[in-house]
C-alpha cells in the first residue's frame, strides 16, 4: 500500500508569522523589573487602568505585580523557583520576561 503525499489546495497557504524582536526600551524596562527581584526595590505606585500602569511602566516605575504576573504566564515554574530563591535568572526566565514585556508594550 502506498500513502500519497497531502497537498495543500492553492486556496490556502502555508503562513508563517514572524514574531518582531522586542525593543530596547522594553528589554530596559524588563531588565529594570528583573533587577527590582534581586534587590527588593519595586516602585509599586498605585493604578487603576492599564493605560495607567502602561504609562507608569514607560515612565520607569517598576510593579511587583506585574512582573508576578509576566512570570507566571510566560516562564516556567523551575524558572521562577531559581530566579526567586536562589537569585539565578536563566536564558529561559530573561526570554519569557521580555517576551511579557515584549507583548505588553511593543502594540
Amino acid at each position: 500500500m502506498v500513502v500519497s503525499r497531502v497537498r495543500f489546495p492553492a486556496q490556502f497557504p502555508i503562513k508563517t508569522t514572524h514574531m518582531k524582536r522586542i525593543s530596547p526600551k522594553a528589554k530596559a524596562i524588563a531588565d529594570a523589573h528583573i533587577k527590582a527581584r534581586l534587590e527588593g526595590s519595586f516602585d509599586d505606585p498605585k493604578v487603576t487602568t492599564k493605560q495607567e500602569l502602561i504609562d507608569a511602566v514607560l515612565e520607569g516605575k517598576t510593579f511587583s505585580g506585574l512582573l508576578d504576573e509576566i512570570e507566571i504566564r510566560f516562564t516556567s515554574i523551575t524558572s521562577i523557583l531559581l530566579s526567586r530563591k536562589l537569585f539565578h535568572q536563566s536564558n529561559n526566565y530573561k526570554a519569557g520576561v521580555y517576551k511579557g514585556f515584549k507583548i505588553l508594550l511593543d502594540k
